[in-house]
This record gives structure tokens, C-alpha cells and sequence, in this order.
């Protein structure tokens, strides 16, 4: 045992029996140290979002209130304000949690299809999720997906960011938040995207995790749980993410070009590289994929590429390093990057603009040759017959002109007639 490292007295130790909080009751097989720091992880974890463990032992020790060793056993008591004074040093939240549950709108992508996960707890990452959840004093709920909930949202709802759709979908859960996401797994392996909302429909955090399936559902439960806590201790700083609350999206700079960078409710952005306007839905799609609205918008181009807007409500540094560290793009700039998967500069199909030779056959005659009194200048009713005879000069043969076309709209002067020997 490392008796030692702990500076308490023996009397502390053997005396003390009346514990004016929670005693915690640990083995000493595995030393007082460890068991003092195994206590110490379960007291922090009712109130502490963040992982406890990398605190140290020396700043461990001062928040200890009471303790005592009994046979193999160590019970041990700590003090509430020195813990709560520990955690906010080492930069760990804390929050109480929330009374009311956090609607849950998840898409399962897999090779079988797309699938919204529900209330039937058949779904091993929901239950995972949930459990994780209750840990961190927050439960969640699932939509029951009845006749109701299957007009409101399927399942591109969710994966194309649909905000408005599942906001109003969730009203009639009650949710204060309701978190939207999807997850694809791949073998053993869970990759889950993520936004956390409130009930209009505003973005409060996104996040992403990958892992087996206690890691993943425990990292996601985590940084839902501090998107809520934020959004309760500084709600009136959270920013609209929808498009209608970007002030001035047009902000010119003195040399006219549109100005890049954050803007109330979202960030100005220019993608280099885009040589197709092919480029321009797959480029909101990856951004979807990262986390963001659908309702990404083209403000305009120069000589440099493509400017968009990208509405968020996060910090726009997170914006800056997704985008410097995605495979679809490279950072060349502040606010610039380069698109790496344009569908490159269109081609004319073949044969388009063009000019080719062709054959073709016509029906050709020489009837202009007895001038223009060959031409009948009535206009031919449908299922009339109008015969037209001309008397040419002496030895001429007489022609004889029959027409009786069921288009009795068309004059036969209008086209003239094509006469075959």
C-alpha cells in the first residue's frame, strides 16, 4: 500500500466513524490509493459530464472529509465544496440534469436500408445511449414512429437536417430539446453524427463519435449532455442557425467583393476549386454530412471560386476545422478552400455545335418549271376533294392536281407540292 503518499493522520484514520455525508466503501486489496481514486470517480460521476479519472492524486487527497479502514475495507466521505472547487479548476462541467426527457430522432443507415429508431427498445446503440444518458442525469425518449409520426418525418427528414420538420414533429412529445443524428455501423464499429436542438427548431451543438458500442454511445450521451447544460447557463448567447436570422449576407468589402468570415447566424466561406456546377449540391451535401443545415446558400462567385454561406450556431473555429481536416477539402486561406472532388470543367457531349454531313432522301420536282399557275390557290376543307386543271401550250400535257388531305387548315400554296414520275 502507498500509505505514505496520503498525509492523514493514523487517529483520522482508525477514530473517525460518524460520516456527515456519503461513505463510500472501497477494497484496500488493490491499495488505499486506488481505492480512495475509485471512490472518488463515483462521487464526481453523478455530477461531472467529464471524465474524472485525470485528476490527480495529490489534488484528490484535500477534498477527502472523512475516513476510515475497517478489516480490508476503506470508507471513505468527501467534501461537497472542495469537490465542486476541484472539478471547476480542472475545467470539468458539472450540472444536475434535467427533469424532462430528450426526444431522440436517429436514423439507422445499414446495408438493409435506412431505419428511424423508436420506442420498441429493440436497438442495441439506443439502449447503449439510454443507459448512458441516465448516467449523466438526463433520460432520453424515442418516437413511437405510429401513423402520426410517419406523415411528419422519414427518414431523409433527419439526414437532410430538415430542422422546422422534426421541430414540429416533436411538439407533440412536449420535448424542451430533441436531438436528431444518424448512425451506420460496420461490424463492430459505430459511426454516429449528431445536432441537439431546442423546440423551435435552433441548433444548440453537433458532434461526432466512432468506436465500439460502450465507447460511441458513451461519448455521444457526454457532448449532448454539455450542449444542453450550455444552452441552459447561456441560452441568451445562443445564435438562430436558420438562414432567416443571417443579417446582410451580401456585405460587400470596398474592392466589391463579397467579405468572407462569421456573420450573425452562420459563416461566409469561398471553395476554390469548383469548375462545375455539378459541384455545387455535392459540396452541401458533404457539408450535411458534417453536421450543418440544408439550407445552405449560394451567395455568389469570383474569380476565385464559389462563396457560400453556411448557417451554425457553434463557434465558427469548429466550422474552420472541420473544413481544414475533411477529405473533400483543403484550407488554402482564411475562409478559403479547395473543393478536391469537382466533377471537373463540362464537356460538349458529341455531335453538339457541331456540323456533319447526312444523306437523306426527298421527294424532288419540276413543276416550278410551268410557273406559278401550277399552284392551286384555294384553301383545301377537309374531306373535300379541290382538282385543279391548267392547260398548258399547244403539245403541253395537262396536269391534273388532286388533293384530299384530311388537313383542310393548310393552303396548298403555303408548302407547295412535291411531284414524283
Amino acid at each position: 500500500m502507498k500509505i505514505s503518499t496520503l498525509m492523514i493522520s493514523s487517529t483520522l484514520l482508525l477514530a473517525q466513524s460518524g460520516f456527515a455525508t456519503q461513505v463510500y466503501e472501497r477494497s484496500l486489496a488493490d491499495g488505499m490509493d486506488n481505492a480512495i481514486e475509485s471512490a472518488f470517480v463515483e462521487v464526481t460521476s453523478k455530477t461531472a459530464i467529464d471524465d474524472t479519472q485525470k485528476i490527480s492524486f495529490d489534488q484528490i487527497k484535500n477534498t477527502i472529509d472523512t475516513l476510515k479502514i475497517n478489516g480490508d475495507k476503506l470508507l471513505v466521505s468527501f467534501n461537497d465544496e472542495k469537490v465542486k472547487s476541484l472539478l471547476s479548476s480542472n475545467g470539468i462541467a458539472t450540472w444536475q440534469g434535467l427533469s424532462d426527457p430528450v426526444l431522440v430522432w436517429f436514423a439507422d443507415v445499414s446495408e438493409n436500408g435506412i431505419n428511424i429508431l423508436n420506442s420498441d427498445g429493440q436497438n442495441d446503440f439506443a439502449v447503449a445511449l439510454n443507459e448512458a444518458s441516465i448516467k449523466n442525469n438526463y433520460n432520453l425518449m424515442f418516437p413511437l414512429m405510429d401513423l402520426d409520426d410517419v406523415q411528419s418525418v422519414d427518414a431523409q427528414t433527419i439526414l437532410t437536417h430538415s430542422d422546422k420538420k422534426l421541430a414540429q414533429a416533436s411538439k407533440r412529445y412536449d420535448a424542451k430539446y430533441f436531438v436528431a443524428g444518424a448512425i451506420e455501423m460496420n461490424e463492430d464499429t459505430y459511426a454516429v453524427k449528431w445536432n441537439v436542438y431546442d423546440n423551435e427548431g435552433k441548433a444548440l451543438g453537433n458532434g461526432q463519435s466512432q468506436g465500439d458500442l460502450a465507447t460511441t454511445s458513451s461519448n455521444v450521451s457526454r457532448d449532448i449532455a454539455k450542449a444542453l447544460l450550455q444552452n441552459d447557463t447561456q441560452s441568451k448567447n445562443v445564435a438562430n442557425t436558420s438562414s432567416d436570422e443571417v443579417n446582410s449576407l451580401t456585405t460587400t468589402q470596398d474592392d466589391g467583393n463579397i467579405a468572407l468570415g462569421p456573420v450573425p447566424g452562420g459563416v461566409r466561406v469561398l471553395f476554390a476549386g469548383v469548375d462545375n456546377v455539378a459541384d455545387y449540391p455535392s459540396i452541401k451535401r458533404a457539408l450535411i454530412t458534417y453536421g450543418y443545415e440544408a439550407d445552405i446558400t449560394v451567395l455568389g462567385y469570383n474569380q476565385s471560386g464559389v462563396i457560400f454561406l453556411i448557417p451554425t450556431g457553434a463557434k465558427p473555429d469548429i466550422l474552420d476545422g472541420t473544413l481544414a481536416h475533411a477529405d473533400d477539402f483543403t484550407k488554402v486561406g482564411p475562409w478559403t478552400y479547395k473543393y478536391n472532388k469537382s466533377k471537373g470543367v463540362p464537356q460538349t457531349p458529341n455531335g453538339v455545335g457541331s456540323i456533319s454531313k447526312s444523306t437523306h432522301e426527298m421527294v424532288t420536282s419540276k413543276i416550278n418549271k410551268y410557273s406559278d399557275e401550277a399552284y392551286t390557290k384555294h384553301i383545301v376543307k377537309k374531306k373535300v376533294e379541290v382538282t385543279t386543271q391548267v392547260v398548258q401550250q399547244d403539245g403541253a400535257p395537262v396536269i391534273t392536281l388532286t388533293d384530299d388531305s384530311d388537313d383542310s387548315t393548310q393552303a396548298l400554296e403555303s408548302e407547295g407540292i412535291a411531284i414524283s414520275n
